[in-house]
């Protein structure tokens, strides 16, 4: 196994963005905001522009800069196109300290591993604190933020969707909120998560081949020798034992589960496993249900050239007009032109 001590260290030591990112948090109590992150990555971190960021034409530019941004991945999250290098299907980067990183969705599947610190982990109101050895994998098209705390090493790994489609991983999940593993401080993990990072930063030939192959075995090992530890983190705050091993039981059948069913696999009442669902998980048992149908269908928009009835048979929805109600008041828009943005995006990329 191979030692790589020196560059967990190098990841360690912060970057040109981190610098100003500290030199503004001990100015200012805050991270650098995503418009100046954005405003100094335009100009390629210019040393003249630090010391008049906050000038009325600077800040009118970050305003216009985070306005346009809004405007081109609000709706349909970041795109592969812009933000995979063209010609490679993962990439892998470190998560930046002292940097915001706003809430966001994106086109392609995200992977974050915790080599040394913690990230706090936002998903809608929930929040959670990854520690390390912690290795996440966040599906399309779900909203999140990572935040790296300032002793994190936190690497990210960018997956095209048509390659993890691809990926031969036995007895992967289907991913409708993201999953969470605790590895502890396993030193094969690690390895073979640096070794990624490695290859890309080496440049060889060869070198897209071994880490796509790298990367199947990296997450087949983790549902080896992790899949107890398996956490869906859901964009609802729930602190009650009891309640989330019912929604976990949710989220494994949700295609064909009931309130009766869940009721009588808990031996509860009806009624008032409704009322305590409510009022512990702040949301419906229903609305949850839905959360979880319409998430995987826009999964499957993306990854499957389906009608819209096999789609709705898929995920156990029995009419396909309220479907598509359904989708639009959750996305935006209807599930053909969801599927057409993302089509377009590909023609892109």
């Amino acid at each position: 196994m191979a030692d790589y001590t020196r560059l967990v260290e190098e990841l360690r030591q912060l970057n040109p963005y981190e610098r100003v990112g500290k030199d503004f948090y001990d100015q200012t109590g805050s991270p650098l905001r995503h418009g100046q992150y954005l405003y100094l990555a335009k100009h390629r971190l210019n040393p003249k522009l630090l010391s008049t960021m906050n000038s009325p034409s600077a800040l009118r530019e970050q305003g216009q800069i985070v306005a346009a941004f809004h405007e081109r991945y609000g709706k349909t999250g970041l795109t592969e196109s812009d933000f995979i290098s063209p010609g490679c299907d993962i990439e892998v980067e470190q998560l930046l300290r002292y940097v915001e990183i706003p809430t966001h969705s994106h086109e392609f599947i995200e992977c974050a591993f915790v080599l040394r610190g913690s990230c706090i982990h936002r998903i809608d109101e929930s929040e959670v604190v990854q520690r390390e050895g912690s290795f996440i994998l966040v599906p399309v098209p779900v909203r999140h933020q990572l935040i790296a705390l300032d002793d994190a090493v936190c690497l990210t790994v960018k997956i095209r969707l048509s390659l993890f489609s691809k990926m031969s991983v036995p007895h992967l999940p289907a991913m409708v909120y993201p999953l969470s593993f605790q590895c502890g401080q396993d030193p094969a993990t690690e390895s073979m998560l640096l070794f990624l990072y490695e290859q890309q930063q080496s440049q060889l030939p060869y070198r897209k081949e071994l880490m796509e192959s790298a990367l199947t075995c990296l997450i087949t090992y983790i549902l080896q020798k992790y899949r107890d530890t398996m956490q869906p983190l859901y964009n609802i705050p729930i602190r009650d034992q009891q309640l989330l091993d019912m929604v976990n039981y949710m989220y494994d059948n949700y295609r064909t589960i009931t309130l009766h069913s869940l009721a009588a696999h808990f031996h509860y009442n009806d009624s008032y496993l409704s009322r305590m669902f409510q009022e512990q998980a702040g949301r419906s048992f229903s609305a949850t249900v839905k959360d979880f149908k319409l998430r995987k269908a826009a999964e499957l928009l993306k990854t499957e050239n389906w009608k819209l009835a096999q789609i709705c048979e898929e995920i156990g929805y029995k009419d396909t007009r309220q479907f598509i109600r359904s989708f639009k008041e959750m996305f935006g828009m209807t599930p053909d032109k969801f599927r057409k943005r993302n089509q377009e995006s590909l023609q892109q990329a």
